[in-house]
């Protein structure tokens, strides 16, 4: 666990232990608060259900993936 000033919250937290791979894998460790993390994984399963995503299929895995960098905001 890395200490940090979170580019979300702007609070010094700790990073994420448990980040699945994929795109923001390393920005999401060295970036965002455990905290942050956390909030996210909630948001998530309201964006899977309201979208009625299933995250194994590339092109919901966007869709996620989309509404994850809105809530972090993120860009390439």
């Amino acid at each position: 666990m890395t200490e940090m000033i979170c580019r979300r919250c702007g609070e010094k937290g700790v990073s994420p232990t448990m980040v699945p791979p994929g795109k923001f894998h390393e920005y999401i460790l060295k970036n965002i608060c455990s905290s942050c993390w956390d909030e996210w994984k909630k948001m998530s399963v309201k964006v899977i259900n309201e979208y009625k995503l299933t995250p194994f299929l590339p092109q919901h895995r966007e869709v996620l993936e989309g509404e994850m960098k809105q809530f972090f905001g993120l860009t390439e």
